[in-house]
């Protein structure tokens, strides 16, 4: 039910994402895209400021409880915008919906942690990221349909509707947390920082959790801001829909893969392909756009090749900070997850925002491109670091053995 829940959570968060980026006024080319910033920043910045205290109330009242409070409160949040297409007002009420956000995903990772085996858990990450991406797919899709049919009002009211029953499925089906604790006794408490500060001393949470932002910031560019941008280039909402559908499909379907394979293989080098993957569809937007854009095959393919291995980081990444969190830290540990994901996004449209106000709407797109381009370039020499520090402390321990 975990899973279902899932899927119904992101397909709505894509189709609102989708509807927001249409429903924002513009007045000219591309004018639109500081409407979308405006009221974009509020929703990760609720998130990431209130991501790891729901991770953390999870580990004491149980994931259930907590998950369901976040769905319904987004649910809510969603039916209140269709009372006015106001930037502010937008920016208030997103800002609402990102606490939601946060009260469902720390919770929701920590569920699974609780219950897979540690031989297993790299494919059940890789499950959530399917059921994560299969929204990610359908979700445009049906936006673009519902918006294309009933219009935007009645839009709102189906996603609020999406979510609604998604609370339900939880709430009547999902099991109870067996391992919720009471915070009633005088040496617990429903928010213990200190246990962050653990999280945070675990050498590969440490090392991994900056290039977890730098793609959570890529991933907040790619959903913010393209869809504006294309439907500002003069595309139709639907092909819009079906555009981010079709791309999502390959990630999407590929994730239980990524997560096996590093059950397999191991955590890191699926975790460095991934990494390595968006490092070379960057590139290819970056000195090939034209080409693109023109719908070259030599350069498609090559956009394809590196599109499949994009998804490869996540589910590998979440199975290794379980792997390596202890029990009792789960929530804490994936609310770290859930803070990423708002702070990168954070980073992403606040970014988005500077951007298009110093070099104007027109020019925003390209240095749009030329903001990944850094961040993934910056993502590569981490890895390479972590790679090089891994191999210093291994001839070490061999030395000392020798010795």
């Amino acid at each position: 039910m975990l899973y279902v829940s899932t899927f119904f959570l992101r397909f709505a968060f894509a189709s609102l994402l989708l509807l927001l980026a249409w429903y924002i006024p513009s007045e000219g080319s591309y004018s639109g895209l500081l409407g979308v910033a405006i009221v974009a920043v509020p929703y990760p910045f609720a998130e990431m400021a209130t991501a790891n205290m729901f991770g953390m109330v999870s580990d004491r009242i149980g994931r259930k409880r907590v998950i369901v409070f976040g769905t319904a409160l987004a649910a809510i949040a969603v039916a209140l915008y269709s009372i006015s297409n106001n930037v502010w007002y937008l920016a208030a009420l997103h800002g609402i919906h990102g606490i939601g956000a946060a009260a469902t995903v720390a919770p929701a990772v920590a569920m699974i942690a609780d219950h897979a085996h540690p031989e297993d858990r790299g494919r059940q990450m890789g499950l959530y990221d399917y059921a994560t991406f299969s929204g990610y797919i359908l979700g445009p899709v049906f936006a673009s349909l519902i918006h294309h049919y009933i219009g935007m009002n009645l839009s709102f009211f189906v996603v609020s509707g999406i979510l609604v029953f998604s609370a339900a499925i939880l709430h009547i089906f999902a099991y109870t947390d067996s391992k919720a604790k009471s915070a009633s006794s005088a040496n617990e408490k429903y928010i213990d920082f200190s246990r962050l500060k653990e999280v945070f001393r675990i050498k590969e949470i440490g090392y991994f959790f900056p290039i977890w932002l730098i793609i959570s910031t890529l991933l907040g560019l790619a959903i913010t801001y393209v869809p504006r941008i294309l439907k500002e280039g003069g595309m139709g909402d639907l092909h819009i829909g079906l555009l981010f559908g079709a791309a999502g499909m390959i990630l999407g379907l590929l994730q239980p893969l990524w997560g096996i394979l590093s059950d397999r293989v191991g955590r890191l080098p699926v975790m460095y392909y991934g990494v390595m993957s968006i490092f070379g569809v960057v590139l290819l937007l970056l000195f090939f756009m034209d080409q693109i854009v023109a719908g070259k095959p030599l350069i498609l393919g090559l956009l394809v090749l590196c599109g499949i291995g994009v998804g490869a980081f996540i589910p590998a990444a979440l199975a290794l900070m379980a792997d390596a969190s202890p029990e009792e830290s789960y929530g804490a540990t994936m609310g770290l997850y859930s803070f990423a994901l708002g702070f990168g996004s954070f980073i992403a449209e606040t970014g988005g925002l500077i951007l298009i106000v110093i070099v104007g709407s027109e020019n925003a797109p390209m240095y749009l491109v030329y903001l990944s381009a850094a961040l993934i370039s910056l993502a590569m020499l981490l890895i390479i670091r972590f790679v090089l520090m891994e191999r210093f402390q291994l001839k070490q321990k061999l030395s000392s053995i020798i010795r």
